[in-house]
């Protein structure tokens, strides 16, 4: 059996713009540590408020593009080590679609975040 184009292009579009709540849209940043892997259900330490997205891009065929924008207020003194995706604005576990860690990023009160977040469906 195939999975046409058509059929790729309207699951990311779901994705975007599906019914409900199960579609990702929030971004919730944190300060822990911890291997990624495709069965994590929550961010190691996930620090202060999930952000909604700022803007999502489906222009290109397949392919989303969630931009979150996090002011220099809400992530100042954080030690940014991993963000996620989620399709929940409350803590619960199992609504994340996407984690990343990486090694610290200190923010100090004067940087602004910008988290660009590239889906696309192969």
């Amino acid at each position: 059996m195939v999975f046409t184009d058509v059929g790729k292009e309207m699951v990311a579009y779901l994705m975007a713009f599906g019914s409900g709540t199960s579609y990702p849209r929030y971004c919730a940043i944190g300060s822990g540590s911890g291997a990624v892997a495709a069965t994590d259900t929550a961010l190691v330490g996930e620090s202060g408020a999930r952000n909604d997205y700022t803007s999502l891009n489906s222009g290109t065929a397949k392919q989303l593009l969630w931009t979150h924008d996090f002011s220099s207020t809400s992530i100042s003194g954080i030690t940014l080590t991993e963000f996620g995706l989620f399709d929940n604005i409350s803590g619960t576990t199992g609504s994340m679609w996407q984690r990343e860690g990486f090694p610290g990023i200190e923010f100090d009160g004067s940087n602004e975040l910008q988290i660009q977040i590239t889906f696309e469906v192969v």
